[in-house]
Parts: C-alpha cells; structure tokens; sequence
C-alpha cells in the first residue's frame, strides 16, 4: 500500500515539474518574440525642371592653327643649326644654314653669262643699225637686214635666259639659309651638322606648330547632322543668320569645359566608312595650355532645352541600365519601387533625364543603399 502511494507520488511530481517548465518555457517564448525593426529612414527629392544647354559630347583631338614641314629645299651639308629643340621661334627667324659655296660660285657664273649675253646683245643692236643704214643706199640687201635682226631678237633672248638663270641661282643661294615661314613652336630636329640634306628628296628637317590658337576635331553621325540641318534651313552655322556656335572643350586632366571656342567648319562629304562628317572647331590658345595631338572632349552647344533633372547621386546602373528608386505615395512612409530612366548630361552635379520620371515623383537621393524595391521607407527629409 505504501509503495503505491510513493510511487503516485513520484509521479505527481514529475508532472508538476513537468508542467512548471511547459509554463517556463512558454514565458520564455512569450517574451523572445520577434519585433520586425523600424522601416529604414531615406532622404527624396523630386525632378526639378530647368532649362541647360542643348548640347552633345564628342571626343577629338587637337591640332596647331598652323603646321609648316621645314624641309631642305637645295642639296648640301648641313652647316649650322641656328634653334634649339622645342623653342619658339618667330616668322623670319634662321633656323638652318647649309654650306653655301657651291652656290655663291653658281650665281658667279650665272652673272658672267650675263654679262657675256649683253655684250653681244649690244653687237647684234650695233650690227642691225648698220645693215639698215647700208640698205637704205642698197649697199646690202633685204636679206642681211633681215639676218641681223633676227640675230638681234637672238640676243635679246640669250639675255633673258641668262637673267633666269641668275635668278635660279641667287634662290638656290637664298635657300641655304632656311628661314621659319610662321611664328610657332619647333620640334625636334631631324637633323645633325655635317649630314648632307637634299641628296635625293627635300630633307625634313624639322616641323614649326603655331599654336596660338588650336583645332579640335571630331566626327558627329550622320543623323544627327540630318537632324540639324533640317532644324536650321538645310544650312551650316554662319550661313542661315544664327550667332557663332559655341562649342566647349575640356582636356583628360580637366572638369567641366575650361575652354569656350566656336564652331569653325565641317567637310563638303560624309564618310561612307564611318557615317560621319568630320567637324572643326577653333579655340584660343595665347598661353600654350592646348597641346596639339591631344584627345580632347568636345561639347558643341545648340541652344537651350527645358528637362528634368535629378542629383547624379541618386541615378544608379546594373545590367539593365540606368535606374532610381522612388518612394511610392505622399505619406511618411511607403514602398521602394524601381523606375528605369533614360538619361542624358551631368550639368552642375545633376543628371539630366530624358524620360522615365515626372515632377510628382519622390526620388531616394540618400539612404538608396538602405531601401529595396518593394520593401518599405520612412521619408525623413526632402522636398
């Protein structure tokens, strides 16, 4: 009897035990239970709309207003270098002198020829007159009056052979010493003294850049040459009554468009290679800051144009292309959703877009890599 009671009892036990720790447990389960955490706080701004340039970029590269080959034009060594490399030079200056006696004899003898022919320029002048004379009285005939003269008009024309000549000479003479054509800058020379130049073909001897003012060229597509002209009367800028066309340009090494220019001209044929018509602009140049040979970006501007524009931080970019993150509805919070967008030119740290948004759109502009398409924001800032 007594070991029934026990073990009764014993089992009363474990299932009271048992039962404290089912209501244990379930307090413990009660006060561990999951609290979803705030929704994320973002900042949004909505498209402003304002009016920028009317513009596209291109890449190109610069040349020298001026480039001149300077090249041996008479054969000979090379006597003197008058420049160094790399220095500016003026129109005028001498650059080059080759050895000039061969010449000085030349043009020497080209005179004694000279001379030679209008000595007997003179005779045949003599002689003319006095066969005339003599005809006169029928001491000679028609025919020797004739014979003198034509040997007279002989003479006149030996002199002028031996003019050309001489003038042949005194310019092989001139061109020993060459001289820059333009004012510029110099390369390197070719060139060292004592090596003969001109042997068979005008020696390069050195190239001079006037780069006072500089070329940007770059190629634009067809259609978008199509396009503008039919904007403007089938006509070039400078040709249908609009001012110059302001173009801007910014080397590797720059931001924005340090350098205004103008457009200058494009060519007369597109290339049927490409599809391109070749442009040029020019721009100033008075401290040498634009090196010919660069690439450059080019921004030819077309007028003015009304669009929206968003911060440039707030546009993002995967495999599918350019997008932002808006907040849907008015309220303090609501739903992340993805709008791809169409966009266009950086202008003073805003993108520019073309399509995909509207004024009333709530944009995410901080706090985009806390918020996830349809997944839930706060507004905490903006306008």
């Amino acid at each position: 009897m007594r070991e029934g009671v026990k073990s009764w009892a014993a089992r009363s036990v474990v299932v009271s035990g048992a039962m404290v720790c089912a209501v244990m447990l379930g307090c413990e389960r009660q006060q561990a239970a999951f609290v979803p955490p705030p929704p994320p706080e973002v900042t949004v701004e909505s498209p402003t709309r304002q009016r920028v340039a009317d513009a596209m970029e291109f890449t190109g590269t610069t040349r020298g207003y001026e480039t001149v080959e300077i090249r041996a034009r008479v054969r000979g060594f090379l006597e003197k270098k008058h420049v160094q490399d790399g220095k500016r030079v003026q129109q005028g200056d001498l650059l080059f002198t080759i050895d000039p006696r061969t010449f000085e004899a030349a043009v020497q003898q080209a005179r004694a020829e000279l001379a030679t022919r209008e000595s007997e320029l003179k005779l045949a002048i003599v002689t003319l007159e006095r066969t005339s004379a003599a005809a006169a009285t029928n001491a000679v005939s028609k025919q020797e009056v004739d014979r003198a003269a034509a040997q007279r008009d002989g003479a006149i024309a030996q002199v002028d052979l031996a003019k050309a000549r001489l003038r042949a000479a005194e310019l092989d003479l001139e061109f020993t010493n060459v001289r820059s054509p333009i004012t510029g800058r110099i390369g390197f020379i070719r060139v060292e003294e004592g090596e003969l130049v001109g042997a068979s073909e005008p020696t390069l001897l050195a190239t001079v850049i006037n780069d006072s003012k500089v070329y940007a060229t770059y190629d634009m597509d067809e259609r978008v040459i199509l396009d503008l002209r039919r904007g403007n009367q089938n006509k070039r800028p400078g040709e249908d009554g609009r001012a110059e066309l302001v173009v801007r340009m910014a080397m590797a090494n720059e931001e924005g468009w340090p350098h205004v220019g103008r457009f200058e001209r494009a060519d007369n044929t597109v290339n049927s290679a490409t599809g391109t018509l070749r442009v040029e602009s020019i721009f100033e140049n008075p401290d040498g800051a634009i090196v010919p040979g660069t690439f450059v970006r080019v921004r030819p501007e077309f007028g003015e144009k009304d669009v929206l524009t968003v911060p440039d931080v707030a546009v993002m970019a995967d495999q599918r292309g350019r997008y932002v993150l808006v907040v849907a509805g008015a309220g303090a919070e609501g739903s992340v959703e993805r709008r791809d967008v169409t966009v266009g030119e950086v202008v003073e740290r805003r993108r520019v877009i073309m399509s995909g948004l509207t004024e009333a759109d709530r944009v995410i502009t901080n706090g985009v890599q806390r918020a996830r398409p349809g997944g839930t924001v706060k507004v905490g800032g903006g306008k």
